[in-house]
Order: structure tokens, then sequence, then C-alpha cells
């Protein structure tokens, strides 16, 4: 398993690779009004529309710093028991680099965290301690759900 590092909130999480649709440089979100403060708005991605959370905030409750290095990763996430999938995009503050979860030191399981469901194993790669993420538990399932049925194409 490879694993796409980055920091939001100065921490360092990841993503599995399969997950990873694109890395983009951070482009003109539109806001969506009356949402959590963490969901920055949506973006037209490929002819769709896609939302977009700050994981920093997500994360830490600050916003994510403005940085040359702050990039949007465009993810594919599947929540809930459902087959289907949707896209993300999500800002981090700087990406880290790529690793794999078989060189990992150490690895400690998932913690099943109610009130953090997208906080999955911690792994230890190189001297460099790493949370992963579980990229369908990013939204909560509600939001998730009411998102995708209310983003039509932008054609």
């Amino acid at each position: 398993m490879q694993l796409l590092s980055f920091t939001a909130g100065g921490q360092t999480y990841a993503i599995e690779t399969a997950a990873v649709v694109e890395v983009l440089p951070v482009v003109p979100i539109r806001p969506l009004p009356r949402l959590p403060e963490y969901v920055l708005g949506v973006v037209a991605y490929r002819g769709r529309m896609i939302p977009v959370i700050d994981l920093a905030r997500r994360l830490t409750g600050e916003p994510a710093r403005a940085r040359l290095s702050t990039r949007l990763i465009v993810i594919e996430t599947r929540s809930g028991p459902s087959t289907a999938t949707s896209r993300l995009g999500i800002v981090v503050e700087n990406l880290v680099s790529t690793v794999g979860a078989g060189d990992a030191d150490t690895v400690f399981p998932e913690m099943h965290l109610e009130s953090s469901p997208y906080l999955g194993k911690i792994v230890r790669v190189a001297g460099q301690t790493i949370h992963v993420l579980i990229p369908g538990n990013l939204l909560p399932p509600e939001l998730a759900s009411g998102l995708a049925a209310a983003l039509p194409d932008p054609s």
C-alpha cells in the first residue's frame, strides 16, 4: 500500500494513493452558505462540481495556512455500505512525499473514534509519525449525501 503524505494544521497525515485522483494547485473555490466552516465550497472538476474541504480546519479547527506548496487533492470516496463513489477536494498545506506502508517501522491500528471517524491507523516510517486518514469518513454521511445530491453537472 502506497501513501501520499502531506501536512495539515502542522501535523503529517496521509491518504492511500489508490484514493487519489489528482493533485492540483489550489483553484478559486465557490463558497456555499450555511455549511460547516471546514467546507470551503465547490469547484468545477472535469465537468462535475465537487465539494472542497479545508483539511486543517476539519482536523484542528484552524484554517490551512496559505503557502506556495498548498495543494488541492482530488480524492475518490466511498462512504457507508454503498458501492457508489464520489469525488471530494481537500486542501492541504504541503505535500510531503509518497511512502510505502510496507516500509513502516511501526503500525498502530485504527482507533474507531466516534468523534473522529476519519482517523485511521498510525504508521511510523523513517522516524516520521503519520496518521492515515479514511477518505470516506472526512464528511459526515448526511453532509456527503446532501452535497452529492445537490451538486448538478455544471454544463
